[in-house]
């Protein structure tokens, strides 16, 4: 095999087949690689960040923020939408296919006869490049749960859970203190674990506190207050646009010095969860201050600037279309908040799809009182919701206002030249539905 002559996609499809299982939850193997490249001990802070929702958003305004403040920082997230390289980014910016290539070869190398999933060879390339940049912070998603996921091998100088809901069930469990359980074993002996869940269950203070680590809860230690003007509609300006500010104030972090953010820049980012999330993001910078200070002016201009595709993201304005990554129930709540927060002259227009493993009832009842069409359609993809099963759901609640098509681009087509100037199209469900909608969408 002449694995240094791989291209990307080769080396990707070669990796979905290589080990027996997709999803494989465990360290040992990827230990025993990471030791053989000596990845084990990155000469720089690591911030570890889990969560049902709200991880790649966090890891965005992380990244923001420190590249602003001037540091190196490597940033690793999961799935991506468009293209493989979103995964590992260097300031912000998708390392080149060559890089990941050269990743790839190395770690092959290394594995001898350890097989090893499509997600570990990831998590692996990004360290290993990481590495060889220098960087001076490494920002980790986690992929799944947080105790057995592969970003857990690395020691996080601070760790954060944004939010537990219910999903992946059939690997984290059915409820949601057992999930914190899973996701808050990303905990470190003596660092800091900071929840952004304001109502978090109780496991993951318990975790904490059986593994010794400092646990700052958002409500309890650190709070925002959002202050907020609306912008009057115009031709270039979205009727769900808004301008403000917010107060990120810190209490009882049992540190030397009290401190509190006023005034700062509502993130580039939409959605009122978006401002824990940048708590968060804020309260692990406070953590790590005496290691990697940053300046009020850069985390200004962090958040103002911080972006991701798939969150809230607005592809057009007259009439407006948004694409969305929700695909569980306590997403589904949360972009049904800002529908409500965020009303629309016209119709809130849904094009919908989810896997097949998805509670898709409890999508559906979170936006039901808030959507006036649903038009849904099949994912071309192995773990797809059937039609039939997608039909049966809605029906289920009563969706009168449903429309069934053939897939996205069909039903896009059809919706289309019926659209009002006030209007607002959400596409969402999947990681599948937005990188569709971001295909199809001229």
């Amino acid at each position: 095999m002449t694995a240094h002559k791989k291209s990307l996609q080769e080396w990707l499809s070669w990796q979905e087949s290589l080990h027996f299982s997709a999803i494989d939850l465990g360290l040992d193997r990827i230990k025993q690689v990471a030791v053989n490249l000596d990845l084990l001990r990155p000469d720089c802070p690591i911030i570890t960040v889990a969560g049902t929702n709200g991880k790649g958003s966090t890891v965005a305004l992380l990244s923001s923020l420190l590249t602003e403040a001037g540091y190196c920082v490597g940033a690793y997230t999961s799935p991506h939408i468009l293209y493989y390289n979103e995964r590992i980014a260097l300031n912000g910016k998708p390392v080149e296919d060559e890089a990941i290539c050269e990743a790839f070869t190395a770690i092959d190398a290394a594995r001898g006869d350890v097989s090893l999933t499509y997600f570990e060879f990831g998590t692996l390339a990004a360290i290993w490049l990481f590495t060889r940049s220098a960087v001076d912070v490494v920002v980790l998603e986690v992929g799944l749960g947080g105790r057995l996921d592969a970003a857990n091998l690395w020691n996080a100088e601070v760790a954060i859970v944004t939010s537990i809901g219910i999903d992946h069930v059939s690997w984290l469990g059915d409820n949601r203190e057992v999930i914190g359980r899973e996701k808050a074993g990303i905990a470190r002996f003596g660092k800091a674990l900071i929840c952004g869940d304001p109502e978090p269950p109780a496991s993951i203070a318990a975790v904490a506190e059986e593994v010794g680590a400092q646990y700052v809860q958002y409500g309890r230690d650190f709070s925002v207050l959002q202050k907020i003007e609306e912008i009057e509609k115009t031709a270039v300006d979205s009727a769900s646009m808004t301008s403000g500010s917010f107060d990120v104030m810190f209490s009882g972090l049992n540190t030397v010095e009290q401190a509190e953010w006023l005034g700062l820049p509502l993130p580039g980012l939409l959605g009122d969860v978006q401002l824990r999330n940048a708590a968060c993001a804020l309260i692990a910078l406070h953590q790590l201050r005496d290691h990697l200070p940053i300046k009020l002016p850069a985390v200004q201009r962090g958040l103002a600037g911080a972006k991701l595709s798939g969150r809230l993201q607005q592809l057009r304005v007259k009439p407006e279309v948004l694409v969305d990554v929700a695909h569980n129930p306590h997403a589904a709540q949360q972009l049904a908040n800002w529908l409500q927060k965020n009303p629309t002259d016209g119709r809130n227009i849904v094009l919908f799809s989810i896997l097949s493993d998805k509670d898709v009832k409890g999508v559906l009842m979170a936006l039901k009182d808030v959507v006036d069409e649903w038009h849904y359609f099949p994912l071309e993809d192995e773990r797809a919701m059937l039609l039939s099963d997608i039909r049966a759901a809605m029906d289920s609640h009563n969706m009168v206002a449903a429309k069934s098509y053939t897939g996205l681009e069909q039903a896009w087509a059809t919706l289309q030249p019926n659209l009002n100037s006030d209007d607002r199209v959400v596409a969402f469900g999947s990681f599948l539905v937005v990188s569709s909608m971001l295909e199809n969408l001229p």
